[in-house]
Formats: C-alpha cells, structure tokens, sequence
C-alpha cells in the first residue's frame, strides 16, 4: 500500500479499510472538499427545522406504537415494504409528516440501492 501524502489521502484509505471490514458504505465522502460540498445543516435542517421535528416526533410515536421505547428506537424495515402506497393513502388523509416520513423512507431505499449497485 502507498504512503499517504496528507490526510485526505490517509483518512481515504481508513475510510476504505473500514468499509472492507464492516461491509457497510460510508454516507459521507472521504475526502474534505467533497464533503464540504453537502451542505447537511444550511442546505437542509436550516431549511426544515420544522419538518424535521414533526417527522422526527412520529417517528418516535410509530416506533413506540410497535413496542419501541425512546431509547431503543430504530427503523424496522420489516414493518414498512411499501412506502409509495402508504404514502399515497396518507396524501389522501392530508396527514403531510406521514407522507414526508413515507418519502423519505423511500428515498433512502433508493440511494442505498443504487450505492449497492454502484459499490459492487
């Protein structure tokens, strides 16, 4: 393995070290300037600091109504295979947080498979 020439270099290969040894992708990229340009607060929570409580607050009251605590809360796929239908049923109730989860729960899928793919 070559000698890396700065951190960026360094923290690339520790990156791709990790990843080998988890089998998991980083979200983020190695690189600095890369990751400088996803802009998680000004572009995003900065945004939507609204929405993102509200959808942050369901998913806390869904995760409690399927036997979660505060605590142990975590996305449990198995519960959730058709995120565009429950969608399109919660636009039609109005119930807007719902839909937001729902899309952003479909979304997710989405950029992780395509990463997968993309990974292999």
């Amino acid at each position: 393995m070559p000698k890396p020439k700065n951190d960026s270099e360094l923290r690339a290969i520790y990156t791709k070290m990790s990843i080998e040894e988890s089998n998991e992708q980083p979200i983020l990229p190695a690189l600095a300037k890369e990751r400088k340009a996803i802009p998680v607060y000004s572009g995003f929570v900065k945004y939507f600091p609204r929405a993102i409580c509200a959808i942050s607050q369901h998913s806390l009251i869904g995760g409690i109504q399927h036997g979660q605590t505060a605590q142990s809360l975590r996305w449990d796929r198995s519960l959730s295979g058709d995120e565009l239908d429950a969608m399109m049923r919660h636009i039609v109730e109005e119930d807007w947080v719902a839909v937001a989860w729902r899309a952003m729960a479909n979304l997710e899928k989405h950029l992780e498979a395509r990463e997968h793919k993309d990974f292999e």
